[in-house]
């Protein structure tokens, strides 16, 4: 007799139903978004890093086995592949909320702006100094570092930090002036869980030990079912909900007007569409 395994039970079901409803919803008050006015640099770049959340939600619905989203002849299950997925989730949350939606001075919001812009710069001449036949590009992007750096030494708020924090984040291989845990803890993930999932997610995208030690003995990372692949998949699906679900409010709380009548008769098929198209 054939040895089927059990299906997943209800709850998982549950999951990634709500998963889904809570995605829907967010690309509903992006494409309610369109087209708004963004009266501040904070706006805009909420509304760019929102998109990729939505981006990003349907790459995991797409990815996790019986998605409403896309029917699949084979039933992949992967939660290695869904927490390096959910892992980028959490970070795009975080740069929303530290860039767009906590209330800030705008000394301090030129100030974290100013520092993505010099480590986007400095990542930039990394990248095309081992990248061959690129080396013509580094010269501008130099020049550009250079009149970032000058715009935060005149930044009152970046100069009363710390000459220790100044010197560190000077060099642009830092892209926040806080430490990511504790841009979590102000965003609304408790401290202690952000440290023990972002180092369970790391090592999945790091491929490191404990991704692929006692994979036999726990019956996962073979792409079949089993209850470790469920646990850990309903896991990150809960995580992801909780992010998007945060995100998606401060979104209404910086575009109001994406609570009027076009939102309420938008169609969630055709924002599946939009975005699948």
């Amino acid at each position: 007799m054939k040895n089927t395994p059990p299906p997943p039970l209800l709850k998982y079901e549950d999951h990634i139903k709500a998963l889904d409803d809570v995605v829907r919803h967010c690309i509903a008050v992006s494409q309610a978004c369109a087209g708004i006015p963004a009266p501040t640099g904070a706006h805009y770049y909420a509304s760019v890093l929102f998109t990729s959340l939505c981006t990003r939600g349907v790459s995991l619905l797409t990815l996790l086995p019986r998605s409403p989203l896309v029917p699949k002849s084979l039933e992949q299950w992967d939660y290695s592949s869904c927490a390096g997925l959910v892992r980028s989730i959490l970070e795009v949350r975080l740069a929303f909320f530290y860039l767009c939606a906590e209330e800030v001075s705008a000394d301090e919001w030129n100030c974290r702006w100013n520092l993505f812009n010099l480590h986007d710069c400095t990542s930039r001449i990394s990248l095309f100094q081992d990248m061959p036949g690129e080396a013509g590009e580094i010269t501008g992007f130099q020049a550009q570092a250079e009149e970032l750096k000058d715009r935060l030494r005149a930044n009152a708020f970046f100069v009363g930090l710390s000459q220790k924090s100044q010197n560190k984040l000077i060099n642009g291989h830092s892209a926040y002036h806080l430490p990511l845990e504790e841009i979590a803890a102000r965003a609304g993930v408790e401290l202690k869980v952000f440290r023990w999932l972002y180092r369970l997610f790391s090592s999945q995208v790091h491929g490191l030990p404990l991704a692929f030690y006692r994979m036999g003995e726990q019956n996962r990372g073979q792409g079949v079912y089993s209850e470790t692949e469920e646990s850990y998949t309903k896991l990150c699906i809960a995580f992801a909900i909780s992010l998007f679900a945060h995100a998606s409010d401060e979104m209404k709380v910086l575009f109001p007007s994406a609570n009027d009548g076009r939102f309420q008769i938008l169609s969630s098929t055709l924002a599946w569409q939009s975005v699948r198209g």
